[in-house]
């Protein structure tokens, strides 16, 4: 049920705790609250994605396919706002997500992202961490966009600096 009807497995949830929970109860309502959670990640629906991820932390304490994700979705909640405080605090946060799974590329992807959106033209931190996140291990959908991006960059540094010759 977990898996195919995780909002009816959720719906169940209360009763199921007060009854008192076994551990394939805990086990499947952690899988439903992630599968819900993934379904709103990729919706970009941050807000109710972390929600889903927080439950299936109060029933899986050290999920870190779960923990992951709620540094992923803080990171871009702050990175969104745009905030110079908030910029660098997402750029920690986005570490903490990496050290998780070292050999994931995503976190230095928006790490260079919210580099951007401190100052488009500190080009070398920009650089550094779109080149670890080729790196690593990407999805080839990102991997595609931070190779535009880097070209992107690349084409801006020369011109700021035929610019100024």
């Amino acid at each position: 049920m977990a898996m195919e009807t995780p909002h009816k497995m959720i719906a169940m949830e209360d009763s199921l705790n007060s009854l008192g929970l076994t551990q394939k109860n805990r086990d499947a309502l952690a899988l439903a609250h992630k599968k819900l959670a993934i379904t709103y990640l990729k919706e970009k629906n941050y807000i109710d994605a972390k929600a889903h991820f927080s439950n299936v932390l109060n029933y899986s304490t050290f999920d870190s396919i779960a923990q992951y994700h709620i540094f992923m979705i803080d990171g871009h909640l702050l990175r969104q706002t745009g905030n110079r405080k908030k910029l660098w605090d997402a750029i920690e946060i986005y570490y903490k997500a990496q050290r998780l799974y070292s050999s994931n590329g995503e976190p230095y992807f928006f790490i260079g992202k919210a580099y951007q959106s401190l100052d488009k033209n500190d080009f070398d931190l920009i650089l550094e961490s779109y080149q670890k996140a080729l790196q690593l291990e990407l999805p080839k959908l990102l991997k595609d966009e931070v190779e535009k991006e880097i070209l992107s960059l690349l084409t801006r540094k020369k011109k700021l600096k035929d610019f100024w010759k």
